[in-house]
């Protein structure tokens, strides 16, 4: 049978598909920006309700530094009245994320496509002055089409003798999800001097990048 959720539930989880969140910065005015998405809408008392009953179904945990793993209501009731990180400074703070359990349940109700999913970073060092590219993907396919639009996107200038590609086996695509491998594509490259002439690519990276699962 398919999993029921509240839409505070779903919003719950689906909030930490990708990254653990804290749980006082739930309570945060600026959540919606921090998360780029819509906020939750639920009161305090409703989204305590609404945590606490996801970590007793066993579906999130919640947890900090000082007391490790949290199960109780008055614990949860406690964390969301913390510092939230923005702010926090070297004080103590609560985060929640998907056990097995509820990534399954997750799954089994959002259909993601992890084939489609794509991990992409840039990193800089003091050696070299171009931006050093990492892709990964389990589709090689969809890596290529989501690699041409974001770089017409970004405008940038691939040195094609520093493309490498190599494959990962197994891929720990998030922190509670594991595919069995992955293909993995690296290359350095710097802003164009002048904009691109060719016509878009098919997609526009963001397209591609959140095409990985309906329901997001």
């Amino acid at each position: 049978m398919e999993p029921r959720f509240t839409r505070g539930e779903y919003w719950l989880l689906e909030t930490v598909v990708e990254h653990e969140w804290d749980i006082p910065g739930l309570m945060g005015s600026d959540l919606e920006l921090h998360l780029n998405k819509k906020g939750h809408g639920l009161t305090r008392a409703s989204l305590l309700a609404n945590l606490y009953r996801l970590l007793s179904s066993g579906l999130i945990y919640a947890k900090n530094e000082v007391d490790g793993f949290l199960s109780t209501y008055q614990q949860i009731e406690c964390a969301l009245d913390e510092t939230p990180w923005q702010i926090r400074g070297d004080k103590k703070y609560t985060v929640y994320g998907l056990t097995q359990e509820g990534g399954a349940q997750w799954e089994a109700f959002a259909a993601p496509d992890w084939g489609r999913y794509v991990d992409a970073g840039e990193t800089f060092s003091d050696e070299n002055e171009n931006g050093i590219w990492e892709i990964i993907c389990a589709d090689k396919d969809w890596l290529d089409r989501y690699c041409e639009a974001m770089c017409f996107d970004h405008e940038l200038e691939v040195s094609l003798e520093t493309i490498a590609w190599d494959y990962i086996a197994p891929w720990q695509v998030t922190y509670w999800k594991q595919l069995d491998g992955a293909h993995r594509l690296r290359f350095e490259a710097q802003d164009k001097e002048e904009p691109s002439s060719l016509s878009q690519p098919g997609h526009h990276p963001e397209f591609l990048d959140k095409s990985w699962c309906a329901w997001r």
